[in-house]
């Protein structure tokens, strides 16, 4: 079991150089990135803030031990380190410092700086605002990291220590001293460093040993001379060696003769003699722009520079590729610009630093001058391929994560043989790894290759093993170190595994299978699958062990398709597998498995309150308590729901309910009182109990109502007055037997079973005929508000009685003439009562024989429900003395009699000079069988004949049932139209005719369009969007005086438009509405659209034909300037279209 994690190992011997060393850096304002994460994590703990130079450094394991931007150094813990503060490099200095350790020498590290080139007389360019005025070149201050408790701090005395990097017999170079370059690379012999520079046209190069440096340092004057009239501009620029050690580079920004000027810069690859620190055979890759960062790849077969486009290199930059496996005289062709993940081979940022990373990437700062954005590290993905395999992405690492951070345009320089590739002793199939995760109990190889006569030296914790074979067998946790010495000279090979046995962890405890109810009963739960976390760990360190979740145990052992903590379940059961495993290494874990099983959660459908009647089941009908079978609810409960999953239980408390106590021993025959107002019910699934829900069902008992026993008296006046039959108004004893308390309905049975039930009642209780001369009936009185009720009884007794008929009769006159008539019944009195002389009667009338039995509902006046009744409306009288004896109930006929049937209201026209004939307007029956009065002329027929305009009323009277009614005819004149006046407003884009009359008549108005027919007549005089023609308008009298007035017009319009193409339409272009006889000398100019006369015509020639001078016109606007006769003038356009 493997797992890869960037986590390096502490070392002391200076051959076991580990890329740990370069796994933190600070850069930029205030940002970082920290590689023992892929991809590197963002920093936010830094200190500097630096435009370009800064360095860091940590142990082999790729612990932070210190950092600076070449003025100030800063421990692990971001305090300024003990006597750290003053040294002479420069923020603004490309490589203002550079870490290298003593060789050998643990806890030793020599810290390098180089200042910005300037001096108190470079033109004060820069502006000195951060350095001391004075270029302080190449010096070097010694870290102790034993001293301040571990924190390290610089050596009292051994601070700011310059190296001669110039003549010091030239005054110039003394001013300048050196460039702001600077790298570090291993040498030949294995023991020490080289620390290169360059400065005009010579490359120093110090050699560092156990004992210290050598300040006397091989030089190398070869190849370009940069300016020293150009410093500072011209030190600009990085150097860096290969990681092998075997090729130099260098960046040279510039290569003016102007004091702070910019110019042309160049990129320039040598050969570096790691033995002898030589520095030869000057190769130009590029010239132009302003070069600035420069990168080998891990392998030393790719070169990366950084370009800007402007001398200046603040504007846009570029990123090119060389392929150093060529030829030395094809490397310079080999350069080609590398595209973004945009295709864009130029972007906004300027030309930062490129840095090797220990992860194989190569970084570059991205800083843009123009928005001073700097929010990225650009990643060239895969640096060891060509150009047009290369991924570069320029969005690679986000390092301002909280907006107070920002790349530069400097990243920091390590050691390069830091990143010069070590042997594989772990053979996993990934090179790149120096982890090794395995879990305890088990063993692993690690192993090189058997090579004859090499020799093979293990060490274990920096301590040497005895075991002198090719591989080593290791059980344990630590940090593996296999040196291999070829025996032919060369330094050895170095091969590393840093060791991790992770515990294994356990399975203390399991939930068990897991019953989930279901809220919505579909058979899926979402589940918080981390609420089982702490039951699986137990007492394990819940920081030292993870649980993941899956759904399979074949998932759960290739650790893929990880459940969310969120679950929802897909099958019912659901199995899911937990894998508890090793935070640190995934690959140490145990499994087991539960089920999760979803049930159906019941739902407890709410049931109408119980309302019960008191009744006598006990004995008492009065007591308040009752007997009554619960479960009758429990169809309104399930509602629906499978009984065979559910069962229902009753409880006298909403706790029990929820907890399934406080039962209802017999819900089927439980005696209600008022000391149980709530029942409380529980539905539960039968598989899973804790499944359920809960509701409640009120209570309320509600007493009988009052019902008292009585008895009616009646007449004997229903047909046979003899036979003791006839009818009663029931509704007479409901006082008596309610009492007279309100919302009571009482309901008559002629049985005690159908009064038992409620069905069938007797249903006209106003009018009820009774079957026996004595008879007693049963009544149910229902309590409206509670529908609780009694039964009661009604005792009937009949008498007998004798009167006089009526007949009352009258018009329809009440301006309706519906045939209804509101009667004054009181006017049948003296008809009643003829030949009746006993004293103290009262006389009263009923619509029906029902009625006036039961004496229910008396009237005084009645309308009639016939129509036009004839004796079809009867009422009926009942006369009795004041002692409720009967005496009589007789019948009144009713008549109404219809007014005559003749024509309303009506309006005639009298045509101006001539007499018409108007008649009574008689719609139905004989003229001889009414009589006629007109007014105001006192003529007595049908009919007569007028000659003058005004009202005349005729009163038509029937002949026998003498109703009469009134009819009145208004006569008025009419006269055809005289035509005044027709105004035309033509030669517009909207024509309009307006036709002004006299006379008495009502007009209406019409228009015929160059001789077609009429269309339709108009009440409105006025014609608008007239077309330019001929035209004849009509006007005619509505009514029907004759003759109709008519006037020919002519209306002038100009066309939109003509097409001379042939084809006989619209070939020509003229005023239309023009004849000889009218405006018929009017004069018409046709234009082009420049003014030139085209064309002069009158309105009776044949028009414009499209040409001129005999040659055809293009199709286009053409304008034109009418004068008519009658003095006005007209201008517009049209368009010729062919």
């Amino acid at each position: 079991m493997k797992f890869i994690n960037i986590v390096f190992f502490i070392i002391t011997g200076f051959s076991a150089f580990a890329q740990g060393e370069a796994n933190n850096w600070y850069f930029g304002q205030n940002a970082g990135i920290n590689f023992s994460t892929t991809p590197p994590t963002a920093l936010t703990n830094g200190r500097i803030n630096t435009l370009e130079g800064c360095t860091t450094i940590s142990d082999a394991t790729g612990t932070l031990l210190f950092y600076t931007d070449g003025s100030t150094i800063f421990t692990q813990n971001h305090t300024v380190m003990l006597n750290g503060m003053g040294l002479k490099g420069d923020t603004s200095s490309t490589s203002s410092a550079l870490i290298v350790p003593q060789p050998n020498t643990p806890n030793i590290y020599i810290v390098f700086t180089v200042d910005e080139p300037h001096h108190f007389n470079a033109d004060n360019d820069p502006t000195i605002s951060d350095g001391d005025g004075v270029n302080d070149g190449l010096l070097y201050s010694v870290v102790d990291m034993s001293l301040d408790g571990g924190n390290g701090a610089v050596i009292t005395g051994q601070k700011n220590i310059p190296l001669t990097t110039y003549d010091t017999a030239n005054a110039l170079e003394s001013l300048y001293k050196c460039s702001e370059k600077i790298t570090a690379v291993k040498s030949d012999d294995c023991d020490s460093f080289w620390v290169i520079t360059h400065f005009i046209d010579t490359y120093y190069a110090f050699s560092i040993d156990q004992t210290g440096i050598n300040p006397t340092p091989v030089t190398s004057q070869v190849g370009v001379t940069v300016p020293i009239s150009g410093y500072r501009r011209n030190a600009l620029g990085y150097l860096k060696a290969s990681p092998e050690g075997d090729k130099l580079a260098v960046v040279h920004f510039g290569l003016t003769n102007i004091t702070g000027g910019n110019g042309p810069g160049k990129v320039l690859l040598y050969d570096f003699d790691n033995s002898t620190g030589i520095v030869s055979n000057e190769i130009e890759l590029y010239n132009g722009g302003a070069p600035y960062g420069i990168e080998f790849s891990q392998t030393g077969q790719r070169l990366y520079t950084t370009i800007g486009l402007e001398d200046d290199g603040i504007g846009n930059g570029f990123l090119m590729q060389f392929d150093l496996s060529l030829p030395d005289i094809q490397i310079a062709m080999s350069g080609t610009r590398i595209g973004n993940e945009n295709g864009q081979d130029t972007s906004t940022f300027s030309a930062g630093a490129l840095q090797l990373g220990p992860d194989g990437r190569i970084y570059r700062a991205l800083f843009d001058f123009n928005t001073a954005q700097g929010d990225y590290l650009g990643v060239i993905q895969n640096p060891e391929e060509l150009t047009p395999d290369i991924i570069y992405n320029e969005r690679g690492i986000l390092v301002n994560i909280d907006g107070a951070r920002s790349s530069r345009i400097g990243l920091p320089p390590f050691i390069q043989s830091i990143f010069a590739q070590t042997i594989d002793i772990i053979n996993n199939g990934e090179p790149a790894t120096i982890n090794l995760m395995l879990c305890e109990g088990e063993s692993y190889r690690l192993e090189y290759q058997d090579i004859p006569l090499a020799t093979y030296t293990w060490f274990i914790d920096d301590l040497q093993s005895t075991n002198t074979n090719f591989f080593l067998d290791v059980t344990t946790t630590g940090n593996y170190r296999l040196e291999v010495d070829l025996n032919d000279g060369s330094c050895p090979l170095i091969g590393v595994a840093n060791v991790i046995f992770s515990p294994v962890p356990i399975i203390e405890n399991t939930p068990g299978d897991q019953n989930i109810c279901d809220d919505n009963n579909d058979g899926i739960s979402n589940v918080d699958l981390s609420i089982y976390d702490a039951v699986f760990l137990g007492t394990q360190d819940p920081n030292q062990f993870q649980v993941r979740y899956f759904r399979s145990i074949t998932d759960a052992d290739t650790n893929t398709n990880v459940l969310s903590q969120n679950f929802t379940t897909e099958n019912n059961p659901q199995t899911i597998v937990a894998r508890i495993e090793n935070s640190s290494n995934p690959n140490c874990y145990n499994t087991t498995s539960f089920q999760i099983e979803t049930f159906d959660t019941p739902v407890a459908f709410p049931v109408p309150p119980i309302v019960l009647c008191d009744n006598d089941d006990d004995g008492d009908s009065t007591n308040g308590m009752i007997l009554f079978d619960i479960t009758t609810n429990n169809t309104a409960i399930y509602n629906g729901q499978n009984t065979s999953d559910f069962a229902i239980t009753y409880h006298t408390s909403l706790l029990g309910a929820q907890n399934n106590t406080d039962l209802i021993i017999d819900p089927t025959n439980t005696i209600l009182s008022d000391t149980i107002r709530t029942i409380y019910i529980r539905i539960e699934n039968n598989l899973n109990t804790g499944c359920f829900d809960t509701t409640d069902i009120s209570v309320t008992i509600n007493p009988l109502p009052i019902a008292n026993t009585t008895s009616l008296m009646q007449c004997d006046e229903y047909m046979d007055p003899t036979d003791g039959i006839t009818l009663f108004n029931l509704n007479q004893a409901i006082d008596q037997i309610t009492g007279g308390i309100p919302d009571q309905t009482v309901v008559f049975f002629e049985d005690q079973a159908t009064a038992s039930t409620g069905v069938p009642a007797i249903t006209n209780t106003e009018a009820y005929q009774n079957v026996a001369a004595n008879q007693q009936l049963f009544v149910r009185v229902t309590n409206d508000l509670t529908e609780c009720f009694r039964i009661t009884t009604l005792d009937l007794t009949v008498s007998t009685t004798s009167a006089n008929d009526a007949i009352l009769s009258l018009c329809d006159d009440d301006g309706t003439e519906d045939g209804f008539r509101e009667f004054d019944l009181t006017l049948a009195n003296p008809q009643v009562l003829m030949g009746i002389a006993s004293p103290n009667l009262s006389v009263a009338y009923y619509e029906t024989i029902e009625a006036a039995l039961s004496e229910n509902n008396p009237i005084t006046s009645y309308i009639n429900t016939t129509s036009g009744t004839q004796g079809q409306d009867i009422v009926y009288v009942r006369v009795e003395n004041n002692l409720n004896q009967c005496f009589g109930i007789n019948q009144v006929s009713l008549f109404v009699n219809p007014l005559p049937d003749i024509e309303g209201q009506t309006e005639v026209f009298l045509c101006e000079g001539e007499s018409i004939s108007i008649d009574a307007g008689l719609q139905s029956g004989d003229i001889n069988d009414f009589d006629y009065l007109w007014m105001p002329s006192g003529e007595t027929t049908q009919s007569i004949i007028v000659t003058q305009n005004t009202d005349y009323t005729v009163m038509v009277t029937n002949s026998i049932s003498n109703c009469s009614k009134n009819r009145t005819v208004t006569v008025n004149l009419s006269s055809p139209a005289t035509i005044q006046e027709i105004v035309i407003n033509d030669a517009s884009d909207n024509n309009t005719v307006t036709i002004n009359v006299t006379g008495l008549g009502n007009y209406e108005y019409a228009i015929t369009l160059n001789n077609s027919g009429i269309q339709n007549y108009q009440d409105s005089p006025t014609f608008t969007n007239v077309p330019p023609g001929f035209h004849r308008v009509y006007i005619r009298d509505k009514n029907g005086c004759e003759p109709e007035a008519t006037e020919d017009i002519a209306v002038i319009g100009f066309p939109k438009y003509f097409t001379p193409n042939g084809d006989g339409f619209h070939e020509t272009w003229n005023i239309k509405g023009i004849a000889t006889e009218i405006l018929g000398n009017s004069i018409i100019y046709i234009f082009d659209r420049k003014g030139k006369l085209l064309k002069q015509l009158t309105p009776n020639s044949n028009g414009w034909d499209g040409t001129y001078g005999g040659q055809i016109m293009p199709s286009g606007q053409y304008w034109f300037r009418v004068q008519l006769e009658d003095g006005r003038i007209r201008k517009g356009s049209f368009s010729l279209i062919r």
